[in-house]
C-alpha cells in the first residue's frame, strides 16, 4: 500500500511540476524576452533534466484577390516541439523544431547552448534566433493574438530567422526596476538567394538558410532593449555583413557586397490597451548591372493595438478572456519608386480559453502596387486555432 501512495505521490508531482514554466528567471524576476525561447509554458520535466513542449496551429482561410477568390480552404500550419535541457548550473542547450504545412517543410529553428557566466554575460552558440527585432525572438503563434505574421517580419527580416552563430547576451538591472539587455553575434550572414533566388526583385528572406558560410566572412547583429517597467520596452537592433561570394580560397573574386538591416521594436501598455510595433529599414549593394532592376533599399512597419475585455463572462472558464485587435501593415520593396509596395489593414477578435490557448477570427483588407504602380486590392478572412503542449 505504501508503495501504490508514494507511486501516486509522485504522479501528482510530476503532473504539478508539468505545468511550471522554465523561463530565464534563474537570475531575475523576468524572463529575458516575454515569450522567447526560455520563456515556454508546459514544458514537461520527465523525471530528469530535459524538460519538452510545443505548439500547433491550423488554419481556415479565404482570400480575394481583385475580385476574384485566390484561396479558400484549410491548412495545418505548423507543428514545433521545443526541448530544454539544464546541463549544470552553467551550462543548458535549448532546442526548437518546426513542422510546416502538414509536413512538406521541416526546419531546425534553434538549436543553442548557454554558457551562463554571470547574469550580465552569458556565451551562447549553435544554431540561434537572431534578435533582429523582438518579433524574432517571440513569434510562437499561441503567443500572438493575430494569426498571420506581420509583413515586415516575413516579406523584409525573414522572420523566423535562424542562423549558425556564436555570442554573448545579458543584462542589468538598474534603478526603479528597469532593466537593460544585449545580446550580440556573429552568424553566417545571407547568401546571394536574394538576388539570384528572385524574379519580383531584392527578397532579403530568400537569402537564409547560409548553412556554411559562402564568403567565409561573417556577419554581425546584435539588439539592445531598455525596459522602464514590466509592461514596456523598446529595443534597437542591426544585422550586416557580407551577402555574396566575394572570397574564394583566401583569393578575391569580386567586391564585396553588403547587406545592412535596422530595426526599432517597441512595446507599451497603456490603460489596459497593449500597443506593439516595429520599424525597418534595409540597404542592399546590388551589384552595377542590376542597380534599377533590384532594389538597393526597402522598409517597412507594422503597428498593432490588443484590448483584452470578457475576463469574468465565463464562469466555468475562470482563465478565459477575449481580445479586440487591428494591425497595420506596410512594406516598401523599392524606396526608390513610387510603386512595389504593399499595405494591410487587419482587425478581428481572439478568445482564450487559458492563456496558452487562443482562437482568433481576422478579417482584413490589403493594396498593392507593382513595380509599374499598378494596383492590386485583396481582402482575407481567416480562422485559426493555436496552443501550446
Amino acid at each position: 500500500m505504501r508503495r501504490v501512495v508514494v507511486m501516486v505521490a509522485l504522479t501528482i508531482a510530476a503532473a504539478a511540476s508539468a505545468q511550471q514554466r522554465d523561463t530565464l528567471t534563474d537570475t531575475t524576476r523576468r524572463p529575458f524576452v516575454r515569450g522567447g525561447t526560455y520563456d515556454k509554458p508546459f514544458q514537461t520535466r520527465l523525471l530528469g533534466r530535459t524538460a519538452i513542449g510545443g505548439y500547433a496551429e491550423a488554419h481556415a482561410r479565404w482570400t480575394e484577390v481583385d475580385g476574384v477568390v485566390e484561396d479558400a480552404g484549410f491548412e495545418a500550419k505548423r507543428f514545433n516541439l521545443f526541448t530544454h535541457t539544464r546541463v549544470s548550473d552553467l551550462v543548458r542547450i535549448g532546442a526548437e523544431i518546426e513542422i510546416e504545412e502538414g509536413g512538406k517543410e521541416l526546419k531546425l529553428e534553434y538549436a543553442a547552448m548557454d554558457l551562463l557566466l554571470h547574469p550580465s554575460f552569458a556565451v551562447r552558440g549553435g544554431m540561434i534566433l537572431s534578435p533582429l527585432g523582438r518579433f524574432n525572438l517571440a513569434h510562437d503563434s499561441p503567443l500572438n493574438e493575430f494569426t498571420d505574421r506581420p509583413l515586415v517580419s516575413t516579406e523584409l527580416l525573414g522572420v523566423a530567422l535562424s542562423e549558425p552563430g556564436f555570442g554573448v547576451l545579458g543584462q542589468f538591472g538598474l534603478r526603479g526596476g528597469a532593466r537593460l539587455t544585449y545580446e550580440a553575434y556573429a552568424t553566417n550572414g545571407f547568401h546571394a538567394g536574394m538576388i539570384d533566388a528572385s524574379d519580383a526583385g531584392t527578397r532579403i528572406p530568400l537569402g537564409r538558410g547560409n548553412v556554411e558560410d559562402n564568403n567565409g566572412s561573417p556577419a554581425f547583429v546584435a539588439r539592445l532593449a531598455w525596459s522602464p517597467g514590466v509592461n514596456h520596452e523598446i529595443g534597437v537592433s542591426s544585422h550586416r555583413g557580407a551577402w555574396n561570394q566575394w572570397m574564394l580560397d583566401g583569393a578575391k573574386v569580386d567586391d564585396r557586397r553588403d547587406v545592412s538591416i535596422a530595426v526599432l521594436d517597441l512595446e507599451t501598455r497603456v490603460l489596459g490597451t497593449t500597443l506593439s510595433g516595429e520599424f525597418a529599414a534595409a540597404r542592399v549593394d546590388v551589384p552595377d548591372g542590376l542597380v534599377g532592376i533590384y532594389a538597393e533599399s526597402q522598409r517597412g512597419w507594422f503597428l498593432e493595438g490588443v484590448r483584452e475585455f470578457g475576463g469574468d463572462w465565463l464562469r466555468a472558464l475562470p482563465d478565459a478572456s477575449f481580445a479586440l485587435k487591428a494591425r497595420w501593415d506596410f512594406v516598401d520593396f523599392d524606396a526608390g519608386l513610387i510603386g512595389d509596395h504593399e499595405g494591410r489593414v487587419t482587425t478581428g477578435v481572439t478568445f482564450r480559453p487559458t492563456r496558452d490557448s487562443a482562437v482568433k477570427l481576422d478579417y482584413g483588407r490589403g493594396r498593392t502596387r507593382d513595380r509599374f504602380n499598378n494596383l492590386g486590392e485583396s481582402a482575407f478572412f481567416l480562422l485559426s486555432i493555436a496552443t501550446y503542449f
